[in-house]
This record gives C-alpha cells, structure tokens and sequence, in this order.
C-alpha cells in the first residue's frame, strides 16, 4: 500500500518547536517507519521542517518519500490547508492517509484515518482564542465525517466526541500513544541546570504550555497556601514551559503571590529542551498537572515513567491514565490541590508507593503496542 501522513504538525527535534500534538505526531511516525517492512510512506512537511527532523524520521529508508509545502500565505485557510493541500494529496496517489493531528482538509474524499487528540474547546470555548468558528464548526465535523476510522488517545476523548458529534461505535476507537523518556544524564548535569535556572533546594514541578486551560493560576494559589501554612519550608515550585494564550493574567497572578512570600519560592524558569524536561521532572520532589482538561496527558505518564511521584486532576482523560497510581485532586479546588501538594511533600511512604506503581503504569504506553494496535486497523 501507499500510506501518506500528514506531518504539517510535527515536533522539530532542531527548534525544540512542537507540545503534545506535535509530539504525538513525531514519534508515531518514527515507530511506524520502524515498525513496518512493506509498505510505501509519503511524508507531508511544511517546507521549515528542519533536515535533522527528516534524517531521524526517515534514515535510509528507501520506500519513504519526503513531500514539502509551502505554509499557507494566505489569510483565507480555505485556499492553501484545504484546496491547495487536497489537490497535493490527490497527486500522490495515496492507498491511505493518516492525519496525526485531529483534521483533515475538507476537499479531499479518499480513504482516511483521523487521530484525534481532545474536545477541549466544544468542552470549554474559553480556554482558547476566538475566530476558531471554521475549524470548529465546519472542517473538524467534516473530517470525523469523512474519515473511515477516529482514533482517539483515550477513552474520555472517544466518549466526548461521540456524545458531541453523535459518531457510532462502529467508526471510532481507543489507542493509547506510548510515552518515551530518557533518563540518563551525566553527574554533574543536575547541578548545572540547577545553576542555570537558580533552583535552589527541593521543588515541586508543573510543566506545560501557561495558559487558562493548564490551571496553573489555581497551582500558584495552592501552593502559595502551603508555604504561608508551612513558613520554614524551603521548597520551591517551579513553572517550564512556554507561555501559552491569555498568560499575562497568570504571571501577574505570580507577581501578586511572590511580592507577599519572603524568598519569591514561586519560579517560572520558561521552555526547556527535551533533555532539561527529563532532569526536572526526574529530580523534582513531586509532578503537578492539574489541567482542567486533557486528551491523555504526556507529561503524567512521563513523570511516572521517570520515577516522580504525581499530583493530577481526577476528572477528563488524566483520572483515568493515572488512577490508583497518583494523588487525584479536584483542579477546581485550590484546597484539594494544596492538600494534594501536602500529601506528597510531607508524606515519604506515599511519595515512594506511588513511585512504584507509576513505573508500572507507565510501562503499559509504549509505541510498540500503539502501532501494533494501529497497523491491525489498517
């Protein structure tokens, strides 16, 4: 066969560019590659995709081929992500194309697979910007119409969107994505990161886009209580990622808490690269992620998988990936979000019993299982 994925939305291991979708999309398709011995791939990039994402995908590799389009100059998204892009899907002549990133464009009728990731903005408009009315109202529908299969990333999304878009049982199904982490580094690594970032002592961490959606104002709320209720404690809680939409409300959130606390123990440090990302996470005291919403929730099952004990949210997709094997905490509630944050930092024998039974949970999403699951579809 003669499978094209779309790759327009994929993480740049050269610009560190890409969160949880993008992600997704990367290392599906590198399993995928790896995986399969038979088939014939095209691979759609925007035409910025670094040659250093391509040489990872690919390698030698000689039924891959590499296809690179302009990014849409136009203001009008009809013409060059749906007319322009159909047309270059048609001439490829494809047996089957795989879109990674939860649409597809509207003109394009063969065969097709949709992988979607959330419902979070038919759940809740507000957490992301306005004028989104074409995506949501018309090319999404479409595409979950279109498709001959919906893959979801967890059973939440899967029940979330048949309920939304009234898709029958016969047309969608679950696969969990793997998770991969790296979690070897050299001795002194730690410490210089540490340095880097001016982290002094232990830390609890959150890292995400900032945005509404991630909850972090309710996390500094929280944890602001603990160390006004804990005045001695020298712990620090430090915020990675990159600032998302509507994240100037949060920071002065930040402003307002530290210009009360005596030694600012509330940081944000800004992005980090993969390899920063694997030491915070395996060297914090605890992971906190209680996101009103999730999909499926990386960073949770990699804390997991790197040995950090987790505080998340019961309610969307992360209740369900992470029960029994994190403190679930209600992410409405800034009191069971500190108590969360208490339980962990305070108590040891739970902090080490959720240790194990992270690793263990973690190890049930790998890749392998995800394209075997896949492969049997197509």
């Amino acid at each position: 066969m003669r499978i094209g994925i779309d790759c327009r939305r994929i993480y740049d291991v050269n610009t560190n560019k890409g969160a949880g979708v993008e992600r997704y999309t990367y290392f599906f398709v590198r399993k995928l590659l790896e995986k399969d011995e038979k088939n014939q791939f095209v691979l759609f990039f925007f035409g910025d995709i670094s040659s250093e994402t391509i040489h990872k995908l690919k390698g030698k590799n000689d039924r891959v081929k590499i296809v690179k389009i302009l990014p849409n100059k136009s203001r009008i998204p009809l013409i060059g992500s749906h007319l322009k892009f159909s047309r270059v899907l048609k001439k490829a002549k494809l047996d089957i194309a795989i879109f990674p990133s939860g649409s597809m464009p509207i003109f394009y009728k063969k065969n097709s697979y949709v992988i979607a990731h959330d419902a979070a903005i038919y759940i809740n408009p507000s957490w992301f910007p306005e004028k989104q009315w074409f995506s949501t109202k018309v090319v999404v529908p479409r595409s979950y119409k279109k498709a001959k299969k919906i893959i979801c990333v967890s059973h939440n999304t899967k029940n979330d969107l048949k309920t939304i878009f009234k898709i029958p049982d016969h047309k969608i199904i679950t696969i969990y994505p793997g998770v991969v982490v790296k979690d070897e580094y050299l001795e002194d690594e730690f410490q210089r990161m540490k340095n880097k970032f001016d982290i002094k002592g232990e830390y609890v961490l959150f890292l995400g886009t900032i945005e509404p959606r991630k909850n972090v104002a309710n996390m500094i709320k929280a944890f602001s209580t603990y160390l006004f209720e804990n005045e001695h404690s020298n712990i620090t809680f430090v915020l990675a990622g990159a600032k998302g939409w509507k994240f100037q409300l949060i920071f002065k959130k930040l402003e307002d808490v530290n210009n009360r606390l005596q030694n600012s123990q509330i940081k944000y440090i800004g992005q980090v690269s993969n390899r920063e990302r694997n030491i915070l996470i395996k060297n914090a005291k605890a992971f906190v992620f209680p996101s009103f919403y999730e999909g499926f929730g990386f960073p949770v099952i990699e804390a997991m998988a790197l040995g950090t004990p987790v505080v998340t949210s019961e309610g969307s997709s992360l209740g369900e990936i992470a029960k029994g094997c994190a403190v679930l905490v209600d992410p409405t509630d800034c009191v069971s979000i500190n108590r969360g944050v208490k339980q962990l930092v305070d108590d040891y024998a739970l902090s080490k019993k959720l240790v194990l039974s992270g690793k263990e949970r973690a190890g049930f999403f790998s890749w392998e299982r995800t394209i075997e699951e896949f492969r049997k579809l197509i």
